[in-house]
Order: C-alpha cells, then structure tokens, then sequence
C-alpha cells in the first residue's frame, strides 16, 4: 500500500495490524498535515457489507461529533471497492500496551493516565456514544505524554458485522484475542444488553493492567479465561501490588463486578475517587492481605462510607467487631464416574460462592481462595475455616442417575462443630446451566437466611458488655424476629442507642435505630409518637448519608421513610437495595410490604403481592417469613383477597404469637370475610397485649402510608363490620374492653 492515493491521502507507511484492520500513517495532500488511515475489511456477503457500511457510517458520524483532548479526531470516510477507510488524526506516539512496563506502572503515572481515560468516557458517554473496546492497544500516548483513545464507537460496528474474524483472530494471533476477551465484561460475552457500565468494567481491567503489567483473569485455555471472567474471579491486586493506597483496591474491585449495578453508575463518581487515591500517594509496606482480598459487593460487604458524598465506599479490613458473618464455599464434588459430572458440581459450588457475596452482612472467601480444597473427600472443616479466616462452610456433593441429578448440600458451624442446615436438591437435567442456576439460586437463598440467623443467635447468646456496635446491632435484631414481646422493646433500643454511641459513623446502628423507633409508633407503643417519628426519619437520614448504596440502610431507610408518608422515596431506596443485591430478602419483602400497602394504584398492590408470594414460596425457611406473611395479609386486604389475608395473617401468627400488630390484621381480614366472632377473640387478644391500640392511632397509621382516606379505610373496615372499632375509640375504650 506504500505510495498509493486514497481520495487526496498518500499512505506513508503500515503502522499497525490486527484482526480488525490495518492501521497506515498517511499525508493529507490538501491540508498538508499527517493522518491516520484505518483499513476495515468488508463481510464477504455483498448484503452484509452493504448493511456493515450503512452502520459504519452512522457510527463512525456519531463519534466524529467528540470533541475532546484525550480522544482521536476523525476528520473523514472513504469507500473504496476493496475496503473501507477511516481517516482519523495521526498522533506520534505508541500504544499504551507498549508504554506499561512489565511490573506495571507507578501509581502516579496510572492515575495520571487513568484521569485522561476517564475523562474522555465521560465525554463520549455524555454524548450517547459507549466504547465497547476499551484496551491498552486502542489507547495511544503521545510523545507529550498525553492520552489519546482510538475507535470510539466503531467496535459495535466490527462485531455486529465481522463476526468470523475473531475466530480467524484466535486461530492465528491467540494472544491479541485472548488480552481483548479479558477486557470484555460478562454482560457483552453473553450478548446482554451495554451501557456505559460496560466501559468501566473495560477501565478496571486496563487500570489493574497499569498498575501491575499483568491481566486481573487467568485460565489455562480459552474456555477456562472465558469462565474466569464471566465470573469475575479477579487475581487480587494486593498480591501483585501491595502498598497502594487502600481506596484503590476498592476502585479495581468495584469496576470488576459480575453485575452492571454493583459497578460504579457513572464514570465521574470513578474518576472521583481515583483522584483522591492518587492523592493518598503510594506506601512502602505491605498492607493487610484482608483489604485486597475482599471483595465489593455494592455494601453488602463493603463497611459504610465516613463521609457525606454520595460516592460508594470500598472494602475495608473491618475495625473490631465489624466483621461479617463469614463462610467459604468448598468445591462441590462429584461422586458419579463422568468426569463432566465434576464440572457440573464445579459450576454450581462456583455459581453459589458469587451469589452468597451478594448476601448482605455476608464476607465470603474468593473462589480462588477455596479451589486448593478441590478433591478432598472428607475436609477438615476445622482447619480450613482457620486457613481462610471464616467461620461458616457450604459443602455439597452431586450425583447424577441417567437424567437425573442429586445434590447434597450441608452448612456446618466450623467453629462449633455443629451442622446447622442441610438439604437434598433433585433435578431432571434439560438444560445444564439453568438447573447450576436453579440450584444455586435456591441454595443460596436458603444459606443467606441460615446466616443471618446464625449470626443473631450468637450475638443474643452474648452479654450486652462483651459486643460492640456491630455486635450490639444483631443482638437487637435477633430480639425483633425471634423473642419480641412489647415490653422488650425498650431494650432493643438501647442497645442501638447503645451501638450509635460506641461508634457514631456506624450507618447501619443509625438504621436499625430508625427502623426500631418507627415500629414502637407503628406498634401503637410510643407516648411520643410525632416525636419518635421525626427522630426515625433522621436516624436513618443520617445512615443514608454515611453509607448511600449500604443495602441495609436502604432497605431500613426504606421502611422507615414509607412509615413517615415519603413513599416515592421509599420504593426508590427499596428498589436501589434489591438492584445492588438480588439476594438481599430482606430489602425484597420490605419492597413488597410498600408496593403491596402504599401505592394508590392497583398495579403496585399486585406487584407487592408477587413479591412476597414469590419469597414465601422459595424460601419458606428464612427467618423473616412470618413477616412477609404479615405483610402479604395487608397487601390482600388492599386486593380484596379477604380469605386469603385471613390465611397469611394467621400464619404469621402461628409463628410469631406475640407480634400482636399481625392479630389485628387479622381480626381486620376476618371481618372483611364475616367471621366477626373470630374477629373480636383476635383483638382481645390484642388488647391484652396492649391495652393501647386504639382506632385513631391505627387510622392514623394506615393514612400515612398510604395517603388516601379511602384505601387507608380498608385496613379498618373489616373491624368496623364486627362492631369492634366503637370499643378502641379513645374516649370510651375502658369501658368497652371488656365486652369484647
């Protein structure tokens, strides 16, 4: 091509080659400047080529409108019978896969780079347009030290319609292949849905490459690269780099999740706390293996953040006692002949270890950390459990019988000694990855709630004295799902006044103080109930400002702020909680507890209904089921269900008898169906209990949330048809009571 004319450009020489092109330096014979000439070859199908230059085009128009420093200027388009080029602004320099040395970078440097990088994304993405190929080869820097990013836009283009050329690509030149798969996030190799979260996905990876020289993914052959990605299963950075500051672990961990929304949401907030890592400078000592080995899951793991920026915080070895409930997740094994049987096992053991690091409160050991124990028919639960620092252990086996498969999945107390929960999964085979998911997805929620449980009880065993916050805040939980009575209410808050005392900036004692103080008003306890309201709404104010993507901030401060009239608000908190970590359950029932009273539209009501049906009916173990029970009765009510609130409440209170706001739904449910002596045994009982629960307190509540008379009245209704409601009025309630 030497020497030869293109419109009015003369190619000066080949600069570069891979698969989906060929790269000339080349002299713009008008305006007597250099440029830069790309070669794309054209699908063989004339149609396909036709379809491939309209989309070039419109692809190649919409990049050339970026007008930014640390992007490459494209100045033209040529379509020429053998091929298409695109003329772009030549930039004297070399890739910045050259520029990495092989240790990788200082941190100076990496940031600095990294800023430009950023920069340049938060242009491209401000103007619609996401890169889609973001490596070290389309990064140029120029001899003044300047980054330039090549081929904005343009990679839809190459593989919507050159689909062949990655296979000729890893047929021929395997390395180029395999170091552009590493970049691609888990979403685009499985054909999902992009958006600019996919580019910083791409940034991390690059970012790990600066600071080490080496690629965050290995695998021994393609397929084992591609799962390694797929999955996340990051090589931690502090083996590779310790001494960098500690917030920059946590950028590399966070750019690298499986899930778009547990991914920085936006580029600003990454180069945000990018700039204040490079300002932390670098350390000369080794830091604590924990801070680079744990990984961040959107708060479920992640300790809150200490200031008010809405930014999300970093994995941080936890300060005492703010350790998580902590499990490792062993490879399952296979006990059948077929060797592909060990993979199945395999995949499923990994698919549980990614999901239960989405479990909030949960720390979980990396997958890599566990795969050493591959093999080991009869684990010393004991000695791992010390090797990895946990507590908890998931072990499973598989056995497959034609096309049926069986798995055995056992969780043991290492500590103890004690298995706490085991359960039998039998599955018809059809399709493999779906039931590895299936399987998973049940195990996992059953696990998540297994642990929150565990870690109650040990904290209730202990005295007040011994815990500190995070000790205390369990304990007051454990009090609330499993041993609550009225007059233990005044307890469990003081212990979380308690927990917000021994540490302050501890956003989930903040929280559960709220959470706790809107229920006394809710359970028509408080004498202060406007005062306790408003110090509610700013305890979990408070949280939400400490730790703004904290999945039990959000799920409390939801909760909280429907009971405070802010429902908009709190399904918008609600919704952000089960986005970061579909396994959150409990954030899941109370969304369904908001959309299934408070809404004024039908449509939330049966969403809400869904929600809870769906938790009771995959999880009927969890420790919050009598809730979800309670809260599903109220949604029915709102729906007109009246047997069927009649049912969920009833069962709520078959398990939790003493949670006496249930008995009075409950008595609300039964008058709606006409059972209205039922009804009036319901509420003595209630008023038994509590001689307080009368019907300007409970109307009052029910308008709150949901801030219409009409379908407020719905929740009372049921109790007015039985001639009760006359008997809780405040004025003659003492003199009633008794001929309830």
């Amino acid at each position: 091509m030497k020497g030869r004319i293109i419109s009015h450009y003369e190619i000066v020489d080949e600069i570069g080659r891979g698969g989906m092109g060929v790269v000339y330096k080349g002299r713009d014979r008008l305006l007597n400047r250099d440029v830069a000439l790309k070669a794309l070859p054209l699908p063989k199908l004339a149609a396909d080529a036709s379809t491939a230059r309209q989309r070039f085009e419109r692809e190649a128009q919409a990049a050339s409108a970026l007008n930014h420093p640390n992007i490459v200027t494209i100045y033209d388009l040529i379509f020429e019978p053998d091929g298409d080029f695109i003329v772009m602004e030549y930039v004297d320099g070399q890739s910045l896969s050259r520029v990495i040395p092989q240790r990788g970078l200082s941190l100076a440097a990496a940031v600095r780079y990294g800023l430009q990088i950023a920069d340049a994304l938060q242009c491209a993405h401000a103007a619609g347009i996401i890169h889609r190929d973001l490596k070290p080869e389309n990064v140029l820097v120029s001899r003044q030290d300047q980054i330039k990013i090549v081929d904005f836009g343009l990679a839809k283009q190459q593989t919507d319609f050159t689909g062949t050329m990655a296979t000729e690509e890893m047929l021929t030149t395997p390395g180029s292949f395999l170091g552009t798969l590493c970049y691609a996030a888990p979403e685009q190799n499985r054909n999902g849905p992009i958006d600019q979260r996919t580019d910083i996905f791409a940034f991390g990876v690059l970012l790990y490459k600066m600071l080490t020289g080496e690629l965050p993914f290995q695998g021994k052959n393609l397929m084992e690269l591609l799962e390694a990605v797929n999955r996340c299963q990051v090589r931690p950075l502090g083996e590779l780099r310790p001494g960098l500051p500690p917030a920059m672990y946590g950028i590399v961990v966070r750019c690298l999740q499986i899930y778009p929304a547990d991914r920085y949401p936006n580029v600003a907030d990454m180069a945000a706390d990018l700039r204040r890592a490079g300002e932390e400078g670098e350390s000369t000592g080794q830091i604590p293996a924990s801070t680079y080995t744990a990984r961040y899951t959107s708060a479920s793991n992640a300790p809150e953040t200490r200031t008010g920026s809405s930014s999300a915080s970093f994995a941080q070895p936890p300060t005492a006692g703010r350790e998580k409930i902590s499990i490792g997740v062993l490879p399952f094994r296979s006990l059948s002949a077929d060797e592909e049987d060990s993979y199945m096992a395999m995949g499923i053991g990994s698919e549980i270890n990614s999901a239960l690091s989405r479990v909030p409160g949960v720390r979980v050991a990396s997958h890599l950390a566990t795969y050493r124990y591959r093999g080991n028919d009869v684990p010393d639960l004991a000695q791992i459990a010390a090797e990895l620092k946990i507590r908890y252990v998931l072990t499973g086996s598989l056995r497959r019988g034609g096309n049926r498969i069986r798995v055995i999945v056992e969780l043991a107390d290492a500590e103890a000694g004690t298995v706490l929960w085991s359960r039998t999964y039998d599955r018809d085979i059809e399709d493999l990855f779906s039931v590895q998911e299936e399987i998973a997805t049940a195990i996992v929620r059953a696990t998540g709630g297994e642990l929150i449980r565990a870690g109650s009880e040990r904290a209730d065993k202990a005295s007040p004295d011994q815990l500190d916050a995070w000790g205390l805040v369990r304990k007051a939980y454990h009090f609330w799902n499993y041993g609550f009575y009225p007059a233990g209410i005044s307890d469990s808050l003081n212990l979380l006044r308690r927990a917000v005392q021994l540490d302050p900036e501890y956003a989930n004692a903040h929280a559960f103080l709220g959470l706790y103080l809107i229920e006394k008003v809710v359970l028509m306890l408080s004498k202060r109930p406007e005062e306790d309201r408003a110090e509610a709404q700013a305890a979990v104010d408070r949280a939400f400002e400490l730790a703004p993507n904290d999945t039990e901030v959000l799920e409390n401060a939801g909760l909280v702020w429907c009971h405070c009239g802010l429902w908009e608000q709190a399904v918008h908190a609600l919704r952000r909680a089960v986005e970061i970590a579909p396994f959150n359950l409990v954030a899941w029932g109370y969304l369904g507890f908001v959309l299934g009273c408070g809404g004024q539209q039908v449509r939330t009501a049966n969403e809400g209904d869904r929600i809870l049906t769906k938790l009771i009916t995959d999880t009927p173990e969890h420790p919050s089921v009598p809730y979800w029970y309670f809260f599903k009765a109220i949604a029915c009510i709102r729906l007109g269900h009246f047997e069927e609130a009649v049912t969920c409440a009833s069962r709520c209170v078959e398990i939790h008898p003493h949670f006496y706001i249930a008995r009075f739904i409950l008595a609300n449910a039964l008058g709606h169906a006409g059972r209205y002596d039922e009804a009036r045994a319901e509420v003595a009982t209630v008023m038994a209990i509590n001689p307080n629960v009368n019907e300007v307190l409970a109307k009052r509540e029910a308008t709150v949330i949901v801030r219409d008379d009409q379908l407020a009245e719905l929740q009372l209704a049921g109790l007015r048809k039985a001639g009760i409601l006359p008997a809780l009025s405040m004025e003659n309630k003492n003199e009633r009571i008794s001929e309830i």
